[in-house]
């Protein structure tokens, strides 16, 4: 299962659309699995918390056929009613993937297609200098001028990311796959640029500062409740003071910034024209997948794309979305609620990591990309196994939540 899982991330690196190519390896080979030990997973009781968790990718998935049908019911082209929101549509595979996929196995494709993203992103920095002296295009003002390439893959190195930040400044014990501090700065060092450096995306920024935010939050706390402070913090709240004072000294990036997110930035304007557009036509059963708006306002020749993916999906499915909303909800609950009150930081922060595509999904059309539909996925098996107090059949299965 690792092969078919990791060809899913990696091969979305190249490009997405032949990631559909690994999900169909996928289905084949998880069925065959299931088929051939069906016999060792006998009946696995679940406690009302994680069948909550458990049940809601079905309702997700048939939020999707509903949305088909009553788009092809509104006369829908039948081409776009299929490919509008598609990876609602993978959400029925969340069981396959349940049986058949262990934790650790999740963990190591993901990471390994980490890795793959960090080379793809630095070869595609390396590359802009040395062939034109910078990334980035020059007459652009703001962050999209700094630009070398923009990748969603690079988003698999959140939790790895988030990891190192809670292995250095926050949790003292062993982390899985960090095994001193010299190991996690190396690591955040290669992480955090390929976040941050390649594509100077706003929404990767906003997650990169939101885990800095946490980390903070959580440390002081805990500097709070025992009164002492660990030296690895010490430094880095020092660090983080006297970067951001000279940053803003002797730098412009505090204005870069600002008008990165200010409505007169060229996307941030056109995001706002789309809103207004989408929540007017706004109705309780949705338009359904695939249609258009009836003002006649498009992004591109299909007419149903446009960034504001959490506004569009309301457009298209109505009160039918809020499965997939309940779901995004209910993970990142339990990803805080284990990360800041239940001393599980851990796995909190893969849950959180891993639910980091929610930020830039916001803005762009990649959150119901089969990737993060898969990240989705082990986020969700992370909080069935961590509510487990079976954690003897969790481990047999390869669900070590930490």
């Amino acid at each position: 299962m690792f092969v078919s899982v990791f060809l899913i991330f990696v091969l979305s690196i190249i490009d997405g659309r032949v990631s559909y190519l690994a999900v169909a390896l996928f289905v084949v080979v998880g069925a065959i699995k299931i088929g051939f030990s069906l016999s060792k997973y006998g009946t696995r009781k679940l406690n009302l918390t994680q069948f909550f968790v458990f049940i809601l990718p079905l309702f997700i998935f048939f939020s999707w056929c509903y949305g088909v049908i009553l788009g092809l019911l509104n006369g829908v082209s039948v081409g776009y009613v299929f490919t509008n929101f598609a990876g609602l549509s993978l959400y029925v595979l969340f069981y396959i993937f349940y049986y058949s996929v262990g934790i650790e196995v999740s963990k190591k494709a993901l990471f390994y297609s980490a890795i793959c993203s960090c080379v793809f992103g630095f070869y595609a920095v390396y590359s802009s200098f040395a062939s034109v002296g910078g990334g980035g295009d020059a007459d652009q003002i703001g962050l999209g001028g700094l630009r070398t390439l923009y990748s969603s893959t690079f988003l698999y190195v959140v939790p790895f990311l988030f990891l190192s930040l809670v292995s250095l400044f926050v949790h003292r014990k062993s982390v899985w796959g960090y095994g001193s501090d010299f190991k996690a700065l190396v690591l955040l060092a290669v992480f955090g640029f390929t976040l941050i450096v390649p594509a100077m995306s706003k929404g990767f920024i906003l997650v990169f500062l939101l885990m800095f935010i946490l980390v903070f939050l959580e440390g002081y706390s805990s500097v709070l409740r025992s009164l002492t402070i660990g030296k690895n913090l010490l430094v880095l709240t020092f660090l983080v003071l006297i970067v951001g004072v000279l940053l803003l000294l002797f730098t412009d990036v505090y204005n870069v910034i600002l008008f990165s997110f200010s409505s007169g930035e060229g996307s941030n304007s056109i995001r706002n024209e789309q809103f207004d557009y989408l929540v007017s036509e706004w109705s309780f059963s949705g338009a359904g997948l695939g249609s258009s708006l009836v003002s006649g306002y498009q992004r591109d020749e299909t007419g149903y794309g446009f960034e504001l993916t959490y506004i569009n999906l309301i457009n298209k499915l109505g009160v039918l979305s809020i499965p997939l909303f309940l779901s995004y909800a209910s993970t990142v609950f339990f990803g805080f609620k284990f990360f800041f009150f239940d001393g599980k930081r851990v796995t909190g922060a893969w849950v959180l990591g891993l639910m980091a595509f929610l930020i830039p999904g916001a803005g762009n059309p990649l959150l119901l990309a089969p990737v993060f539909v898969f990240m989705h996925f082990i986020a969700i098996i992370l909080i069935i196994a961590e509510l487990s107090p079976d954690t003897a059949l969790d481990q047999a299965r390869g669900f070590q939540p930490s």
